[in-house]
């Protein structure tokens, strides 16, 4: 008789390790402070890599994450103290500075959809797998590879925002025939609502790891964001003709953005399937590089004004 009527709770409100559907705690718990990581997943286990998901890496993973903010504030005042200098320079169009100076705020927000995802993984890189399948995925065995796709996803929407709104202020709307400001917008239109089912991934394994796909990403999001990405590194090889002298300031130039690209590049193929959180914390170690020699360029190119 008991055991009919525990057949007739709803699955929705039974005990699954004594959590509810509507607990709240989260991962990890107990204790849960902002320095509390959860132990190394299941599947991290399995192929011999949880002894890099310790506390340590993964603390330093999640700081190194945040660290960008910084440069990010000294790249925004250092434009806003030569803001007239800049207006001067970008033919006295106030918007352009404008938007000069919000781009790196936009491509640091532009990551939360990343750091989100991590934090829901306990920011540990894990193998994936997809609840569309039909599969319930377990966070303290792997990672969920949707919530990937949609963070990506984002990622990539705002950093072609981020990217093209930097390359629109230095060049400005001439570039293209008088049409920069419309490619820009389609641009990113073409991004964010272009089909979504023909993706990017593919499936890498380097050496003798456990290997994974990778990119999970439309190529009507990717292909804008590249073009978008080349001609960024362009713009900052423009400004740092303001920044650097001799022969090497071509390079001095766009070393922010190649270091950053870099990071993003290892991040998702290293990363995301060696699965060791050491070439997380490394990949991710090189955005702040780039932030951090950007901060350089512009402020070089600010005080080039005086």
């Amino acid at each position: 008789m008991i055991t009919y009527l525990k057949s007739l709770i709803p699955f929705n409100i039974k005990h699954v390790n004594n959590i509810t559907p509507q607990d709240s705690r989260g991962f990890p718990n107990k204790p849960s402070w902002g320095w509390n990581k959860a132990p190394a997943k299941k599947s991290l286990i399995d192929i011999g890599m949880a002894f890099t998901a310790s506390q340590f890496y993964l603390n330093i993973t999640e700081f190194v994450h945040w660290a960008p903010i910084i440069p990010t504030f000294l790249m925004a005042s250092s434009i806003l103290h030569y803001s007239k200098d800049w207006t001067n320079y970008l033919g006295g169009d106030e918007t352009r500075t404008l938007l000069l100076l919000l781009s790196p705020v936009i491509s640091f927000f532009g990551g939360l959809p990343g750091i989100m995802m991590h934090t829901y993984e306990g920011w540990q890189v894990a193998p994936f797998e997809n609840p569309l399948g039909g599969t319930n995925v377990v966070v303290s065995q792997k990672n969920n590879q949707w919530l990937r796709i949609v963070a990506y996803f984002f990622i990539f929407n705002m950093q072609y925002i981020g990217l093209q709104t930097f390359s629109y202020a230095i060049l400005g709307p001439s570039l293209f025939g008088g049409c920069h400001k419309f490619i820009s917008i389609l641009g990113f239109f073409t991004a964010y609502l272009g089909n979504q089912n023909y993706k990017a991934t593919f499936y890498f394994q380097w050496k003798g790891t456990t290997g994974g796909s990778t990119f999970p990403i439309a190529w009507m999001t990717v292909i804008p964001f590249i073009l978008s990405a080349t001609l960024n590194i362009y713009t900052f090889s423009q400004i740092g003709q303001l920044a650097f002298n001799g022969p090497l300031s071509t390079l001095q130039s766009i070393t922010p953005p190649i270091l950053i690209a870099l990071g993003g590049a290892i991040e998702g193929i290293f990363a995301e399937t060696v699965f060791d959180q050491k070439i997380h914390i490394f990949a991710v170690v090189l955005f702040n590089m780039g932030f951090w020699l950007q901060v350089n360029l512009l402020e070089k190119a600010g005080k080039s004004f005086q």
